[in-house]
């Protein structure tokens, strides 16, 4: 038996691969629901448009999955909009463009104004904007991933924790429980470092004037950024998650149409972070014991490569993409400057 602990977006994927890859005996173990960590509260965004060769390879080859599941999963290639305010960011998006570029990626710098009706430009110095980053709802994810994976197979077990007896002739148990996995990692004898940090996310809206074509669209040097969602503009950034004044002091600059004195709602969710914001994915320090977690945020968008190539590995098979720098031992860090 090959036991994954976690059936988020992680370990859902992994199963799948896993029974894809031909093993009939792949367990799921989640003490929860589906959805209840990290990917149920994920804001659903994909994009090429990352700081290192990696993680740009990581979404490339993720995106057919959520292409081809396209109206499953609710993907649109709405592209992302970065945007500069001052002539020192405005620089470093030249950098990452001119980056990005050489990895294969197309950046454009169009008028932010024709792709955001409604936004104020006064202060954009730059922008970059890739067409084929794109949007998605998570949870559809994580659903399409458990279904197929049942086709294929899995037996995923939702409100069920992992006794002993269920690991013991176990010939691999894959740690895939999200911000839990630090903490389920030292129950079998191994460990890293996986934080949860707090995320919130607001919904203002609905809006009739609101389109749904709008890319996510990101103030580069603060973090400030929106998408939309069902007619509602969706609302992360940083400070304090649960403090809609500051939000909407950033909208009454950006978005002015949609700077509602209160949101409709919000909700708060964890990023499961690890040391450096990579996942740590591979073999640890227990032979049979593997780690798939401390996506950092990027979970979903690298679940779909990532559950492919650790399900190889594990098999003895041939991975798609070379991920040995995601090492979960690895102690020197891996960077990216487009981390928010």
């Amino acid at each position: 038996m090959i036991a994954v602990l976690g059936g988020g977006v992680a370990g859902a994927s992994v199963a799948r691969a896993l029974a894809l890859a031909g093993r009939r005996d792949v367990v799921v173990f989640d003490p929860r629901q589906p959805g209840e960590g990290s990917t149920g509260r994920a804001m659903g965004g994909f994009r090429l448009q990352h700081g290192s060769a990696l993680n740009i390879e990581l979404a490339r080859r993720s995106r057919p999955y959520f292409a081809e599941r396209a109206e499953r999963v609710r993907f649109r290639s709405n592209g992302y909009l970065y945007l500069a305010e001052t002539d020192e960011m405005a620089g470093e998006l030249r950098r990452r463009a001119d980056f990005q570029a050489s990895c294969g990626v197309a950046v454009e710098h169009p008028d932010p104004a024709q792709l955001v009706p409604g936004i104020e430009v006064d202060e954009i110095r730059a922008v970059n904007y890739c067409a084929q980053d794109g949007l998605y709802i998570p949870l559809l994810v994580l659903q399409s991933f458990i279904e197929e994976g049942r086709a294929a197979g899995v037996d995923y077990r939702y409100g069920v924790t992992a006794g002993a007896s269920d690991l013991a002739g176990a010939e691999a148990i894959v740690i895939a429980a999200g911000t839990w996995s630090g903490e389920v990692g030292r129950s079998l004898g191994v460990e890293f470092q996986v934080e949860a940090v707090e995320r919130g996310l607001w919904f203002a809206g609905p809006f009739d004037w609101l389109s749904d074509t709008i890319p996510m669209t990101l103030d580069a040097g603060s973090g400030y950024h929106f998408r939309e969602r069902d007619g509602r503009l969706l609302v992360m950034g940083p400070g304090d998650q649960r403090e809609w004044g500051h939000y909407r002091e950033w909208l009454s600059r950006r978005l002015p149409r949609a700077a509602v004195a209160a949101p409709e709602s919000q909700w708060t969710g964890n990023y499961e972070v690890s040391f450096d914001h990579h996942a740590l994915v591979g073999a640890t320090e227990r032979p049979g014991v593997w780690a798939c977690c401390g996506f950092s945020g990027h979970g979903v968008m690298q679940a779909p490569i990532v559950g492919e190539c650790l399900a190889a590995l594990i098999t003895g098979g041939v991975a798609p993409l070379d991920i040995s720098a995601l090492d979960p031992l690895r102690t020197e860090p891996l960077r990216d400057s487009t981390q928010l």
